[in-house]
């Protein structure tokens, strides 16, 4: 069984095991995601050949009680015996991709001129789900290349209301006519 098809199914298992924790183990999940990215004595530990899987469970049990659920936690544990930090990471994403499809969130991420203010940013947050009927998953980059104006991806469609396309538009229309 290829990797990828392996990590939805072992996703697909979490999701199913988490049933009413779903939230809480998807957000487990993305702060292990970071730790993992982040954090090479981590992947260490998840790697080694020398620590036992009862000792290394053991382990992550102590260290991450306090911030993560006991779900991802012990999931961890079991997957960690392979000591494969790609296929932990791969089913973290395939796990995330499962749970917005099944809480009905949408990811969008905004490209912007410059820094907004919360009020603003709340505001595009309510009219994306407005527009959309689902929850927006909204996460917001300030681009120095842009003039003015947003570029937005909604999952995997971009939409670009940049200044600098709204000219180019312009130069366009001005050529043809």
């Amino acid at each position: 069984m290829k990797l990828n098809q392996r990590a939805k199914k072992l996703a697909a298992i979490l999701l199913e095991s988490s049933v009413d924790n779903a939230g809480a183990v998807h957000t487990s999940l993305q702060q292990l995601d970071n730790l993992i990215k982040k954090d090479a004595q981590f992947r260490s530990l998840l790697q080694s050949k020398r620590i036992s899987n009862d000792k290394r469970t053991e382990i992550l049990r102590e260290v991450l009680a306090s911030s993560c659920h006991t779900i991802a936690i012990e999931f961890l544990g079991l997957i960690a015996e392979e000591k494969s930090v790609q296929l932990i990471r791969q089913v973290i994403k395939a796990y995330d991709a499962l749970y917005k499809e099944k809480a009905g969130i949408v990811s969008v991420q905004a490209h912007i001129a410059q820094e907004m203010d919360t009020a603003d940013i709340d505001a595009l947050q309510q009219n994306l789900q407005r527009a959309m009927n689902k929850k927006a998953d909204l996460k917001i980059e300030v681009d120095g290349r842009l003039l003015g104006g947003i570029k937005l991806r909604i999952e995997n469609t971009f939409l670009d209301a940049s200044l600098k396309s709204k000219l180019n538009r312009l130069q366009t229309e001005l050529l043809q006519s």
